[in-house]
């Protein structure tokens, strides 16, 4: 899916605070679409002129979102006093993390999709076991859920997933950042009665981009969602001083590329600067802002489709091959019909 679409620019626009006035003609249906795909439904509310039933949808998404996130709160605070009976403080990662540190001014701004904890590898089982018996159910849709850098997300009616992670994920993702040092310089935090944690301000930043670049993209050739670049300016105008940390890390692990790729995106989307300066320009650049237009070129890109598709894939074959219910999955994986529906789904969507 393209995006440099008339409707993508106006969202973008909004969320930097520059919004336009749309014509009497305006796509508004898929200006809402956009906006759900990119996350930031909630975000819109009162940023830009528009008719009084969208106004009112988006006015009634954010009063939702307020009400979500104070639940979701209230489930975080409850299940971290049962960790801390048994001694565990939990390190709060992402979502849950920017509201707690009041990264977002307005908590309702930014949508959660679940809660995730961190904890040592050898406590995760333990807190793993401790929420499932608070009532909740592991959520196994299939057996790659079982070799993840989390245990299978725990599910309970009414109540937002959780994951209990031990670490950030396989390959540069544990590299960059590993789970123990974030742990280790995590500070304790009240939320009502219980004790969580929060990362440094270097982690949650340097975290919010590999997972944005590694974890849920293309590599070096992803398109940032507009969520991720907003949590990521924002991050930046609340712990201004940790900039030169999270470029001294990248920089020691050879990603240099990565983060100035994507802070080269979030000045090109939301017009935000970035906190040093970026040589500008080179292929790299050039060819992401050519996959902007049209994603689809990357199909065509050996580099792609080795390093994203055909690499993961094998290394993630490789762990399941050596778990008794993964081996059974990935040997039977070639004669199921949906294997080739969502790949042939993929592949059309771009």
């Amino acid at each position: 899916m393209r995006h440099d679409t008339p409707q993508y620019c106006l969202i973008a626009a909004a969320l930097a605070g520059n919004a336009r006035i749309p014509g009497p003609d305006w796509d508004w249906d898929a200006t809402v679409d956009i906006a759900a795909r990119e996350e930031v439904l909630s975000n819109l509310h009162a940023k830009f002129s528009c008719p009084p039933e969208i106004s009112d949808f988006l006015a009634g998404i954010h009063q939702l979102n307020a009400e979500r996130n104070r639940q979701l709160l209230d489930e975080v605070e409850s299940l971290a006093v049962l960790l801390n009976q048994a001694g565990i403080e939990p390190v709060l990662l992402k979502g849950a993390a920017y509201l707690v540190t009041g990264v977002y001014s307005d908590p309702a701004d930014r949508m959660l999709q679940d809660i995730d904890f961190l904890v040592s590898p050898a406590q995760s089982r333990q807190a793993f076991e401790i929420i499932q018996g608070a009532g909740y159910e592991p959520y196994v849709p299939n057996p790659t859920a079982l070799v993840l850098h989390h245990h299978p997300a725990l599910t309970r009616v009414h109540r937002v997933p959780v994951e209990i992670h031990y670490s950030l994920g396989q390959g540069a993702s544990n590299t960059i950042l590993r789970a123990d040092e974030i742990v280790d310089r995590s500070t304790q935090h009240r939320l009502g009665r219980a004790a969580v944690r929060i990362p440094s301000a270097e982690h949650l930043m340097t975290h919010a981009i590999v997972h944005s670049q590694i974890q849920h993209g293309s590599y070096s050739r992803i398109w940032p969602s507009l969520r991720a670049m907003l949590d990521l300016v924002l991050l930046g105008r609340r712990f201004p001083f940790a900039w030169d940390a999270v470029r001294n890390r990248f920089c020691a692990h050879q990603k240099t590329a990565l983060l100035n790729l994507h802070l080269m995106q979030i000045e090109e989307s939301l017009g935000v600067s970035a906190p040093f300066r970026i040589p500008r320009g080179g292929l790299r650049w050039l060819y992401r802002q050519a996959l902007w237009q049209e994603p689809r070129l990357r199909r065509l890109d050996p580099v792609y489709i080795f390093s994203r598709v055909v690499l993961p894939k094998v290394s993630l074959s490789w762990r399941l091959l050596k778990h008794p219910v993964g081996r059974k999955y990935v040997l039977s994986t070639p004669f199921r019909l949906s294997f080739y529906k969502r790949l042939l789904s993929d592949i059309a969507q771009g």
